[in-house]
């Protein structure tokens, strides 16, 4: 026959049926490994030193850019130089103290087998608190020195900026339409730019006196001296007339300020970059404003004091007030460099 049938007729059961491979069991998911109490300790290292490192670059790389300019510098330097001198004052009287004490206690131990009428002399060994001591009031007073030495010399060509900053003045003349504000604010500039003219002239010839630099008979023996010492009397006077100005200057500003209008915005992204930049200039304003009001009444028992020949002021007071005209200065120039 042609048809062909099947090898068997047999219907599969259940039983038979191909059995699907049994799926492999999940593991239970364990939880990382604690770490140690040394990696621990090695994690909050590195992330330290790692902020660290970070925080010196960026206080380099602003300090590079203050003393990048000659504003910058002379800020760091003044500030410095009064610092220096406030050490030494500071680091004087503490010396002058312990020599004293020293000295007092020698006396009353020899005071018990001298004889009434004895003189003694004797030398006694330093210790060597003593002698670090001496030798940082004497190595700051010499590194104060030298930077008030270096602050007058480069103030030499000031004369330039003077008359950049005169010039700008007389070509920006005031509208006929000026308030009371700038037409005071004006006096005082004109006065401010003149006395600094008269300072400046005057501590150029004082200081090249000083240095040897005018050698003729008006400049030399007793009558050159005393000609040298009017002069920086006389500079110093003309500082104390800027100062003057520029405490003017900042009492008009407040006192015809303008009174701050909060405006609302309607939430639009703009109107928030706006309301933030007034608010940073604003903020910007006060503290300028601050500045040079703390710097300014700080200059100006300076000022008097270099203004008389005797002087009002001791070293010490000299360095407290010096640090705080200088830290003010400091403390803005720093700011603008972030």
């Amino acid at each position: 026959m042609g048809d062909s049938h099947p090898d068997s007729t047999t219907i599969p059961s259940a039983d038979s049926a191909p059995v699907a491979p049994t799926a492999p069991k999940t593991a239970t998911p364990r939880p990382p490994p604690r770490p140690t109490l040394l990696q621990k300790l090695r994690y909050i290292l590195t992330r330290r030193l790692r902020n660290t490192a970070q925080s010196v670059d960026r206080s380099l790389l602003r300090l590079s850019a203050l003393l990048s300019t000659p504003n910058g510098i002379d800020v760091v330097l003044c500030t410095t130089g009064y610092t220096l001198t406030l050490v030494y004052a500071l680091g004087q009287q503490v010396l002058e103290k312990q020599l004293a004490a020293v000295a007092t206690d020698f006396a009353d131990k020899a005071a018990d087998v001298m004889l009434p009428g004895e003189t003694l002399i004797a030398e006694l060994p330093a210790s060597a608190g003593i002698k670090l001591l001496a030798q940082t009031v004497g190595s700051s007073k010499a590194i104060a020195d030298v930077i008030a030495d270096y602050r007058i010399f480069v103030r030499m060509w000031g004369m330039l900026g003077l008359y950049t900053w005169a010039r700008d003045t007389y070509l920006s003349p005031l509208p006929k339409e000026a308030t009371r504000k700038e037409k005071l604010l004006r006096g005082t500039t004109w006065a401010a730019i003149a006395s600094c003219v008269l300072f400046q002239v005057l501590e150029n010839g004082a200081y090249a006196a000083s240095k040897g630099m005018l050698t003729s008979e008006a400049w030399t023996g007793d009558a050159g001296k005393k000609r040298e010492t009017w002069w920086w009397v006389w500079s110093s006077r003309f500082w104390a007339a800027y100062v003057g100005c520029e405490i003017l200057r900042l009492l008009i500003e407040r006192a015809y300020r303008e009174p701050r209008v909060e405006m609302a915005g309607d939430g639009e992204k703009e109107d928030k970059l706006r309301l933030e930049q007034e608010k940073k200039d604003s903020y910007n304003a006060r503290f300028t404003w601050w500045k040079d009001l703390i710097s300014n009444i700080a200059y100006a028992p300076m000022t008097l004091h270099w203004s008389i020949e005797e002087g009002v002021l001791s070293e010490l007071q000299v360095g407290i007030f010096g640090t705080i005209a200088g830290g003010a200065l400091l403390a803005d120039a720093w700011r603008k460099t972030a």
